[in-house]
């Protein structure tokens, strides 16, 4: 209800100033169908500019708040006074809509009153039509008026000569649709009745009506002074409709001077153009629409001794791409040149081209140029290597119960996010292979944590083991390294071992990076979440129709099977009774040839016995 109030405040400030225009620059000028137009553009543009705003964006820090500064309310106090204000609030802006809906009602009834009347007045009357104009001639003692097509006018009351001048002063009315005028200024006067410019402008839309009816009257009419005189005639006949022209106005005194005014000078037209400031200073005093919005503030520059890293994005700052360049010549000799910059009206960079040159003659260029904000622009330098893009990731090794490399992305440091990812259960699915045991980690990698922040950690994956190596002492696989490596290593030199370059990691708290790492590895799960969840969504889906595809593809295949296995049981039943048959005759054979083995044996006794008789 605040904004519709405040609406209607600002449009009736509009027709006041439109009103006021016309009272003190046009209302004696003879530009009659000029002020007409004037007029109603003034209605149009009071009701349509309010609506209507400039968009003013302005970038303001994020307020900090110090908690020690705020005063402490006790909670019952608190309530209390929350209470007892609310048990006494009055809002007036309902009341006041309240009010202001009876008296629109009140009016518009009233509107409509006069409307019942004319079509009384008009119901069962003889009309005459002329041309496109329908004449009605009433017995009642009403003004002449017009409305739209209909002219009506009491024949009794006036002469022949009379009644000429009256039906040509309303068929202009009618001819030009004055009656839309009338009605529209009608119209505001009940949305607007609070506003007394409202019916001082209602008045002068009328009045000029009657100015452009008598100036184009009288150049028809053959005597201009009787003309006059009936102007004068009806005076005494003062009942009239609000809602249409008619033919006496109160002023008509003011209506014969118009007459005998000589007309205007066009260069008086000057006039209607001095309204333009005025509706251009409530422009910029009402209609501009402040939007304050919170500036972005990214640490997009991250230097370290190995090299620096510099983020540029759509919110970038001039003053920022200022700094970043002069931080990557004083500590790296890197000529950064940022030139072609484009901001759209929020101040989001568009277009921009970036250019490097190092002290090795490297260079390097990326240029945009669009309507739409440019996406991150990342440069790197590192001890042996620059460019656009993000730098190589770090392995590092830790002492966790996975020994495979973990990565941290030194460009993508987030805030740690907890990570809860609800996995629906899988009904009657075959039990997973087991997976295979984690390498252990090797002992002395546990020697690793803490590291003090100066330690020179030297970090070598190899084909079976790392090799860690910390303030030159060898953690892992001493064996394999000889003593000039290792006094290599002890200098800050790399070597190549098994034709794979080592890494070096130096004045880096692994712990750091491990907690920093972890927490970018959830994050990152975080924003795959969704993603994860529908993979494992359709992969329970896909896993489920499988298994049921199986099972019906068994029990279809079942009848089958049986007879096919019914078919080679009763296929191999002749074999195996063969098969037994021999079985059992090799049996007899192996008794037999036993029996015999065992005479053989007793004679063997026995002839033994005889040689030693």
């Amino acid at each position: 209800m605040e904004t519709i109030f405040i609406y209607l405040l600002k449009s009736s400030v509009l027709i006041a100033i439109f009103f006021l225009a016309y009272h003190f620059l046009l209302r004696n000028e003879t530009f009659f169908n000029t002020n007409r137009w004037y007029l109603l553009s003034g209605l149009v543009t009071s009701v349509v500019l309010p609506l209507f705003f400039i968009k003013k964006i302005i970038y303001v820090e994020k307020p900090v708040f110090d908690l020690n500064e705020i005063t402490q309310i006790p909670q019952d106090v608190a309530i209390a006074d929350q209470m007892v204000s609310q048990s006494f609030e009055v809002n007036w802006f309902q009341i006041g809509f309240i009010v202001y809906g009876i008296v629109t009602i009140l009016l518009f009834a009233k509107v409509f009153y006069n409307s019942i009347s004319l079509y009384k007045i008009l119901h069962k009357k003889t009309i005459i039509k002329e041309e496109n104009h329908l004449i009605v001639d009433i017995q009642e003692n009403i003004a002449p008026f017009s409305f739209f097509n209909f002219i009506v006018f009491n024949s009794d009351l006036y002469s022949e000569q009379e009644i000429q001048s009256i039906l040509t002063h309303e068929k202009i009315h009618s001819k030009q649709k004055h009656s839309f005028d009338v009605l529209v200024s009608k119209l505001f006067a009940i949305v607007f009745w609070f506003n007394p410019f409202i019916h001082w402008y209602k008045k002068a839309i009328v009045q000029n009506l009657e100015y452009i009816a008598d100036q184009k009257a009288i150049e028809v009419v053959q005597d201009k002074k009787s003309y006059q005189m009936t102007l004068l005639k009806v005076v005494s006949h003062q009942n009239c409709l609000s809602i249409t022209n008619h033919f006496y106005q109160s002023l008509i005194k003011k209506r014969i001077v118009m007459l005998n005014k000589n007309q205007s000078q066009k260069r008086n037209s000057w006039k209607y153009a001095l309204v333009i400031p005025v509706l251009i200073a409530f422009v910029m005093l009402f209609q501009v629409q402040t939007i304050a919005q919170e500036k972005r503030i990214v640490t997009s520059t991250r230097s370290t001794q190995s090299g620096i890293y510099i983020t540029t994005d759509k919110n970038s700052s001039d003053e920022q791409l200022k700094k970043d360049a002069k931080l990557a010549k004083e500590k790296f000799g890197v000529t950064l040149k940022y030139s072609k910059i484009k901001r759209n009206k929020k101040g989001e960079i568009t277009g921009i081209k970036v250019t490097y040159k190092d002290k090795e003659g490297n260079t390097g260029t990326t240029q945009f140029n669009g309507n739409e904000p440019i996406k991150p622009i990342y440069f790197y330098k590192t001890v042996d290597k620059i460019g656009f893009g993000k730098s190589n990731e770090i392995k590092i090794y830790s002492n966790s119960d996975n020994e495979d490399n973990f990565v941290f992305d030194f460009d993508n440091p987030m805030d740690e996010i907890d990570i809860n990812i609800e996995v629906p259960e899988i009904a009657e699915l075959p039990e997973p292979a087991e997976s295979p045991e984690a390498l252990e980690t090797p002992e002395q990698l546990e020697r690793l944590a803490p590291l003090q922040s100066k330690s020179r950690v030297y970090i070598k994956k190899n084909n079976d083991k790392p090799i860690v190596i910390i303030d030159g002492k060898v953690i892992e696989g001493a064996d394999k390294l000889s003593e000039e490596q290792i006094k290599s290593i002890e200098n800050g030199f790399t070597f190549n071992f098994d034709d794979e370059k080592m890494r070096i990691i130096t004045d880096i708290d692994v712990n750091k990076i491990y907690a920093e790492a972890m927490n970018d590895a959830k994050i990152q799960l975080k924003r795959l979440s969704p993603e994860i969840k529908r993979q494992i969504d359709e992969n329970i889906k896909d896993a489920r129709r499988q298994i049921e595809e199986a099972r019906e593809q068994m029990e279809r295949n079942r009848p089958e099977m049986e007879e096919r296995m019914r078919q080679m049981v009763d296929k191999s039943r002749p074999e195996l009774e063969k098969a037994r048959a021999e079985m059992e005759q090799a049996r007899t054979e192996m008794l037999k040839a036993k029996a015999d083995m065992e005479k053989a044996k007793a004679e063997l006794e026995k002839a033994k016995a005889e040689m030693k008789k």
